[in-house]
């Protein structure tokens, strides 16, 4: 009778033990929470710097639209015209357009800027006080406050200028607008004045 052998061996290898595991400690804690506040400053002022320049872009397309509708209602009238036309704001303000125009070089109107080693040659001079210029030839245009015309509603300086180049031909309009006292508010809420010009003929 045979004798069946069976050896079982067992693995004398341990079983790994589990490492100690232990939470941030309240220095980390804090140096994480400092680079959140940085991270989420920086975001902010982004939002901010971004929400300023879209309103100012929007009041430039507002002022450009404006000196547009001006040398509109100018062109509409034959170059020989001196009819008045008016329009009214959002505030219900009846502002008169002058359309007759004034000999070269100065015309009719707003002051032209006359140096020619200005950049703004040719331009509306906006150094001019509102004041001095010729009656019917500017307007504080008032626009809408957003939808329903129940926000913060925006005054425009508009100025223009009107040119007799030829009798019975031909004049040039020159328009400027931009948000009233736009130079004094400074930094991203500076605003450029918006000049448009045109030549016109019957």
């Amino acid at each position: 009778m045979s004798r069946i052998r069976v050896e079982l061996t067992c693995s004398a290898k341990a079983m790994p033990r589990r490492k100690t595991q232990s939470g941030m400690t309240l220095v980390e804690l804090m140096i994480a929470m400092f680079i959140l506040a940085v991270g989420l400053g920086g975001i902010a002022n982004v939002l901010v710097v971004a929400m300023a320049s879209n309103n100012k872009n929007s009041k430039d397309t507002s002022a450009t639209l404006l000196a547009q509708m001006v040398i509109e209602q100018i062109s509409a009238q034959h170059p020989n015209s001196t009819a008045a036309i008016t329009v009214t704001d959002c505030q219900g303000n009846a502002w008169t357009i002058a359309t007759a125009g004034g000999a070269s070089p100065n015309g009719a109107g707003a002051t032209l800027v006359t140096s020619s080693y200005s950049s703004g040659y040719g331009g509306i001079n906006q150094t001019q006080a509102y004041s001095a210029i010729t009656a019917n030839y500017a307007m504080k245009y008032v626009d809408c406050g957003g939808a329903g015309n129940t926000g913060i509603p925006t005054t425009y300086d508009v100025r223009w200028n009107v040119m007799t180049i030829n009798t019975n031909y031909t004049r040039m309009v020159t328009a400027s607008a931009r948000p009233l006292n736009a130079n004094r508010l400074g930094g991203l809420n500076f605003a450029m004045p918006v000049t448009l010009r045109a030549v016109t003929g019957p």
